[in-house]
């Protein structure tokens, strides 16, 4: 932690002008606009949510790749995402959590221990699996972060949450065409068609993208269809119904050892090429929600949604057929008494989550289905939460969240033999978990906060992770494995300052937070991920900053940094004592800047820098995935004439052309090998360039 103190004597002297800048006779303040937030489950204003809270806006993305969802998280202080081979399957952890699913069976495209949002909608699957098939850049307008542990709001959702918005507010029909080209084959083209419809407004987006992929087997391609529509049918409710789909083929070119990534990050790894080890998912979602005010006090929120999937994959030497059927139904109730001392506010919800499907497996031959039926079986996960929340505004500037969360997960495997309709042997496994929650925040001025947070967390493992150890015969589940819980202790400081005095500043926004998490049962990889087991305990200690400063001329600034330790404190296995070894996949700093030059306005020029230490990818710390730095730079031009906008840019990403890996297998197969004959390292993109032209016209 002693890393960390530069931080503190950087924002130190912030807190101090917030505070010297509090209301009082003799200073004038400056009210500015509010932003609420949804993702925090009945919103709020962001500088009274008692969390770390980032905002991401369309504009902030623009100009960039616009494949995967790391291009818009870049930037977000705790969140760490890589591309990891420059498509839209992306790495992604927050404060640490996520990081194992980062292995040989781990689903490729999926993350952990974070819960991701579409228009409120859940993508993350009962199991706690989030596969991000379903978000479009192209089509989202605002991304919602929260890093604090919502558990106790969301149940599986220890890393924090993510909220794609895709509708954003407009007056007036318009069309759209988005579109990126770039090397190794990028395009990525976009149509989007708005009206207002009645009430409300309608919108319908349309994206088609390919990438051919710089290294051997990474081409894939992309079709989503989003469409949405919000109106109110009286005074009181608003009505929102939305349809998507999407076709994701992408293949996976896999680890390699470090030797083949000094010689040739180009290559892919030998088993995945010839196994052809790729994935192929049709998605569709149907869903509705509603708010509505039941009175001036009182008010539902009330979602439902059905996602049916189709899911091949060649992986592990066989051919995998999954169809899945996921419906979902969640509410949440809110009571704002401010008649009553301390003015509370009751938020009760309760959700309900179901996903079942056949899963067939296969013999793969050249890489296809081959005609011999291996597995015939079923898997289901169901799970169930109920929370309640109350907060009270002790004094005009203090007030004290409270809540408490009972979550059950429920995992079902069937197995059935060759041609019979009747399961030969169904388990179940069923895990509960009752969460807390305490905080408090302070409101130094209008827009600016300090809060305390304390909370619990849960995360149980996904369906692939319950598969049973090798040395237990006749199981299909593993029922060793516990829900990894754990305990968050965080202070944090945010504002936004106004500087109107000043004669080189127009506005600073910033957001600092100090944590300590301990895990119980920490969920970890073995064999290459083989199978999974319940650790000891572990502690991640970190500190996370950002600033984001508005300049005059035409000069801004945006940067974060975060550092974060993570250790295991208690953990042994037939392997060794880890005890007091770094947690693999987490790196301990990584910090970005971006600075933009507008000298007109109508031209912008930015440079960027991403800074990642050297971090472990194994629990006996003998592989080491290496540090490194990126440089990019991009330039672009925007003007208006009439109904018509224009905007172009051309960028270039690691421009030094450094080697680097973008991701890393946790716990690769036989860690007793040397150093040089493990496969366990994914390059990432080298010297590469990308541009785009958007055209808007307004009906």
């Amino acid at each position: 932690m002693r890393n960390t103190i530069p931080l503190w004597l950087v924002f130190t002297p912030l807190f101090l002008f917030a505070r010297q800048n509090a209301p009082e006779d003799t200073v004038m303040t400056v009210e500015l606009e509010e932003i609420t937030v949804t993702a925090t489950r009945g919103g709020g204003e962001v500088m009274l949510v008692p969390m770390a809270v980032g905002l991401v806006e369309a504009r902030d993305f623009i100009r960039s790749r616009r494949v995967g969802i790391g291009d818009a998280l870049w930037g977000i202080p705790g969140v760490f995402a890589q591309s990891r081979s420059g498509g839209q399957d992306v790495r992604l952890t927050v404060r640490g959590f996520g990081a194992r699913g980062n292995g040989d069976r781990s689903n490729a495209a999926t993350i952990r221990g974070i819960k991701v949002l579409v228009d409120g909608f859940p993508e993350t699957e009962p199991d706690g699996r989030t596969a991000l098939d379903l978000v479009d850049l192209a089509s989202a307008h605002r991304l919602e972060v929260v890093r604090s542990n919502a558990s106790t709001l969301f149940g599986n959702a220890s890393g924090g949450v993510i909220n794609v918005e895709t509708l954003p507010f407009f007056s007036r029909s318009f069309i759209e065409t988005k579109n990126t080209f770039g090397a190794f084959g990028l395009r990525k083209n976009n149509f989007r068609f708005g009206m207002p419809w009645l009430s409300g407004r309608a919108l319908f987006s349309l994206t088609d993208s390919r990438f051919d992929g710089w290294r051997a087997q990474t081409a894939s391609s992309t079709t989503q269809l989003n469409t949405s529509l919000v109106f109110s049918p009286n005074d009181e409710t608003r009505l929102r119904i939305i349809a998507s789909g999407v076709r994701n083929d992408f293949q996976i070119a896999g680890p390699l050892t470090l030797a083949q990534f000094e010689s040739d990050p180009t290559q892919a790894n030998p088993t995945y090429a010839a196994r052809r080890e790729r994935r192929a998912n049709r998605i569709a979602r149907l869903g509705v929600s509603v708010i509505t005010n039941l009175s001036e006090t009182q008010s539902l929120e009330a979602l439902a949604y059905v996602t049916p999937k189709l899911l091949q994959r060649s992986e592990r030497n066989t051919f995998r057929d999954f169809t899945r059927f996921h419906l979902g139904a969640g509410a949440v109730y809110n009571l704002h008494l401010s008649e009553l001392p301390w003015q509370p506010r009751f938020t009760f919800g309760l959700d309900e989550s179901y996903q079942d499907g056949s899963a067939l497996f296969y013999n793969l031959k050249n890489g296809e289905r081959g005609d011999s039926l291996r597995t015939n079986k079923s898997e289901g996960a169901n799970t169930f939460g109920t929370f309640l929340q109350a907060q009270l505004s002790i004094s005009q500037d203090w007030s004290v969240t409270v809540g408490l969360r009972y979550d059950v997960q429920t995992y079902i495997s069937r197995l059935y033999a060759a041609g019979a309709r009747r399961a030969d042997l169904i388990e179940r496994l069923s895990l509960d978990h009752l969460t807390p929650r305490v905080a408090l925040l302070y409101a130094i001025a209008p827009q600016h906060s300090f809060y305390l947070n304390i909370g619990g967390g849960v995360e149980a493992p996904a369906f692939n992770e319950v598969d049973p150890p090798p040395w237990l015969p006749n199981t299909e589940l593993n029922p060793f494995l516990k829900p990894m819980t754990s305990t968050t202790i965080e202070a944090g400081l945010k504002g936004l300052i106004d500087i109107r005095t000043m004669s080189f500043m127009r506005s600073l926004s910033y957001s600092l937070a100090a944590y300590t998490i301990t895990i119980n049962n920490e969920i970890v990889p073995l064999d290459g991920g083989a199978w999974f087991s319940s650790a000891g305990t572990s502690r991640r200690n970190g500190m996370e900053g950002g600033v984001q400063a508005e300049l005059r001329g035409g000069v801004s600034v945006k940067s974060a940094l975060t550092v974060l330790h993570a250790e295991y404190r208690d953990y042994k296995n037939e392997l060794g004592n880890f005890a007091g070894n770094d947690v693999p996949g987490i790196p301990p700093l990584v910090w970005n800047m971006r600075a933009r030059y507008a000298p007109l306005p109508e031209l912008s020029v930015e440079l960027s820098y991403e800074r990642v230490n050297q971090y472990m990818s194994d629990d006996a710390n003998r592989f080491t995935v290496p540090g490194y730095a990126l440089l990019g730079a991009t330039m672009g031009y925007a003007k208006r004439v009439g109904a018509w906008r224009f905007s172009a840019f051309l960028g270039v990403q690691n421009i030094t052309d450094e080697r680097y890996a973008a991701s890393a297998f946790i716990n690769p197969v036989n860690p007793s090998r040397p150093n040089m004959s493990a496969a366990y390292l994914e390059p990432g993109l080298p010297r590469n360039v990308f541009g785009g032209l958007d055209v808007q016209f307004e009906l």
